[in-house]
């Protein structure tokens, strides 16, 4: 539409009707039901007065509001003209004069109108705008309707022009195989379940899921897990007068198809579920919710989700399309693994799979996230090198574990088993039993040392997560299969985890070395009990004596230590009526605080370590009118964070919470007093903490005495933490 000509029409000026009406109308407090709820508020009896005209073709509505009309003014507050054979509307604002593209619910109205009880036009006029527009209404629900019609086919339109490519790529998708739900079924689900009707007598015969007929059985129990006699397969017995409705966990399967000059992997969720009134009538979900494209360098050339779009339809979308939290989205969840459909593979490991490795990672793991593969292939090339060798554990390792992986890559001609730091030998033990990282770190030590590891040790070691640096504290002394060996008759004797044993053999030795023992004795590293003899030495070290003797062995390894106290003794010491926060100022203080209060502040090393590199330091928190009665220890950041607060026993009590308020208390008041220096160690401490809570979570260590004992030591940690006000 022309504007200029727009504005050229014949202006639409107020009637003496219109006039007349408006100065009878009066402002009262009128109640309205508006989208079903009451409302009041004061209002016209017409909020909006309106008068069209049909001229070259354009409808000319024009509005006007009833306060300008009673103070005699004509001309109206918004002038809309809609073209029909162009189906555009345009609206030019007389009150700012500037025209405008919204549509009529979307301007800018006083607040009076919407307690308005209506909108005045004249039964020609009102005539006038349904004919124009072919609606059911006229007047000004006649104009909006028609907006909102043009507006909706305006975003149908658009819709339609961004979802095309989408569905364009959908549509170039192969079917589905033919013998594909029966896979699904058989192979991409596999548990089992043999259903048996529960009798005092014990059942003998039950349905077997995988078979689909009765098989001969013997001691069933509900849940109990065993072998199908006759096709062998896992199963679970589940006794039909238990189990109303039985389900298969969610399983992940995953298709490789061609898909134009690349492939295409296709992810899929699915579980099978029975009612036990018959069992034999099977009901299988499937649902596809990804769909990741290649080209044929295996590079990704889109990653398509099955998602809500726009609340409009659930659709295929583009990845980046989807907003906020979707599940099926790769950053909110990495592990996909699954079987694959195997016979679509064949083919394409000879064109676009033939350098990916894929087909052989297939075959090694059974269970895979083929996605995650190809991902980590992309970063870490080496990983197809290790499925192609035999190494599965190995190469699983490198995709779920990729942050940690240090293997360089292959130098030319040096060959895998010299890439891995191992000799051919040692890679054939590494390949025959599937073992990643923590195999091939036992490996690696063996063909160090030239020490030989047998299979049984180094299996056994990996089972209860130790490594070799977990050895170093042995310098050497013994080998890993007598460490296997005496670790095994310490938790037999002292029915204890292998971690608990591990802990107590590192501070016994520890002791003995503070004592100046003969650590190369067999008699001291290899005691009978060594749980007798680490609280022997720790009873021993209650003594005053011990205690100078232990801090002057400190001193000689961290020398800086009380320097250090006296440095931040003016920045952090503070008191009220109530609580006082003391600094340390000698060894001795901090040993004797661990006596008293039963917990490990003054027998780690590692408290020691952090205050010597400025990462934390200990605090003690006392009651202002018992300043020298331990009450509870602090460990804190150079900013003021609190990592740990701890009393009698290594516990927390109820007093703590009203402790909480002073500590706040304090943070916010030491924080006036730190330099520049404090607030970089601070960063740096929160980096250290960080690494350190990210290994507890990796690792699932768990708290193995006191109240808190089984708890995650991360949670107890976190929270624990109090951060800097």
């Amino acid at each position: 539409m022309n504007k200029k000509k727009l504005l050229a029409m014949s202006a639409l000026r107020a009637t003496k009707k219109i006039l007349e009406l408006a100065a009878l109308d009066e402002l009262k407090t009128r109640k309205l039901l508006l989208h079903g709820f009451p409302y009041q508020g004061k209002g016209y009896q017409w909020g909006r007065y309106l008068r069209s005209k049909v001229q070259d073709g354009i409808l000319h509505v024009a509005i006007f509001l009833p306060e300008p009309l009673r103070m005699g003014a004509r001309d109206a507050a918004y002038e809309i003209y809609v073209d029909r054979a162009k189906k555009q509307f345009l609206t030019y604002d007389r009150i700012e004069n500037r025209w405008r593209s919204a549509k009529l619910d979307y301007l800018d109205w006083p607040k009076y109108v919407s307690y308005s009880e209506g909108n005045w036009i004249s039964r020609s006029d009102d005539k006038t705008i349904k004919q124009y527009l072919n609606g059911e209404r006229g007047g000004f629900s006649g104009v909006l309707d028609y907006q909102l019609r043009l507006r909706e086919e305006s975003l149908r339109r658009r819709y339609k022009r961004e979802v095309e490519p989408w569905d364009a790529d959908m549509a170039q998708i192969s079917a589905l195989p033919k013998n594909w739900t029966q896979w699904c079924r058989k192979v991409g689900i596999p548990e089992n379940y043999i259903f048996y009707q529960y009798s005092r007598r014990g059942a003998t015969t039950g349905y077997c899921t995988y078979c689909e007929q009765e098989v001969p059985i013997s001691h069933p129990r509900h849940n109990r897990e065993g072998h199908c006699p006759r096709c062998r397969r896992k199963i679970a017995y589940k006794a039909l007068g238990k189990a109303k409705y039985v389900s298969t966990p969610d399983c992940y399967i995953h298709l490789v198809q061609r898909y134009q000059s690349g492939f295409v992997l296709r992810m899929f969720i699915c579980t099978r579920s029975y009612t036990t009134d018959d069992v034999k009538k099977e009901k299988l979900y499937m649902h596809e919710f990804r769909r990741v494209l290649y080209d044929s360098q295996a590079k990704k050339a889109g990653t398509y989700c099955w998602e809500n779009y726009k609340n409009r339809e659930t659709r295929w979308i583009p990845q980046n399309y989807v907003y906020g939290y979707s599940y099926y989205h790769r950053y909110w969840h990495e592990d996909w693994a699954g079987a694959v459909y195997g016979k679509t593979i064949p083919a394409l490991a000879e064109s676009v799979l033939r350098y990916t490795g894929l087909p052989e990672a297939v075959r090694l793991l059974r269970k895979i996230d083929p996605e995650l593969y190809l991902d980590t292939r992309r970063k870490i090339p080496m990983v197809e090198q290790l499925v192609k060798a035999g190494l599965g554990g190995l190469a699983r390792d490198c995709m779920y574990h990729s942050r940690n992986w240090n293997v360089t890559e292959l130098k030319s001609k040096a060959g895998l088993a010299r890439t891995l730091g191992i000799d051919a030998q040692e890679m054939k033990r590494l390949r025959d039993c599937q073992g990643g990282m923590d195999v091939l770190a036992w490996l690696r030590c063996e063909n160090s040392t030239g020490k030989p590891i047998p299979d049984r040790a180094i299996m056994w070691l990996c089972e209860h997560g130790l490594k070799p640096r977990d050895l170093a504290f042995l310098n050497g002394v013994m080998s890993p299969q007598q460490v296997c060996n005496y670790l095994k008759r310490q938790m037999r004797e002292l029915n204890r985890e292998c971690d608990y044993v591990m802990t107590t053999w590192k501070d016994y030795l520890s002791m003995a070395a503070r004592l100046k023992m003969d650590l190369t004795s067999e008699a001291v590293y290899r005691v009978r009990n060594v749980k007798k003899r680490h609280d022997e030495l720790l009873q021993f070290f209650h003594t005053d004596k011990s205690m100078v003797l232990r801090a002057g062995e400190i001193l000689k390894k961290y020398p800086h230590l009380e320097d250090i106290f006296q440095e931040i003794k003016p920045k952090y010491e503070f008191s009220d009526q109530e609580y006082t926060i003391r600094v340390p100022e000698r060894i001795e203080e901090i040993i004797l605080e661990g006596q008293i209060l039963s917990h490990c502040v003054g027998d780690s090393e590692r408290y020691w370590e952090r205050i010597e590199q400025r990462e934390s330091y200990i605090l003690f928190l006392r009651r202002t009118g018992e300043t020298d009665k331990p009450f509870y220890t602090l460990e804190i950041e150079p900013n003021g964070a609190i990592r740990q607060k701890r009393t009698l026993g290594d516990e927390q009590k109820e007093d703590i919470l009203q402790a909480s308020q002073f500590l706040k208390k304090w943070q916010k008041e030491i924080k006036n007093h730190l330099s520049e220096e404090d607030l970089k160690l601070a960063q740096k401490s929160k980096i250290l903490r960080v690494q350190e809570f990210e290994e507890l979570q990796r690792d699932q260590v768990r708290v193995r005495t006191g109240k808190l004992a089984g708890s995650l030591l991360l949670d107890v940690l976190q929270a624990d933490l109090m951060e800097a006000a």
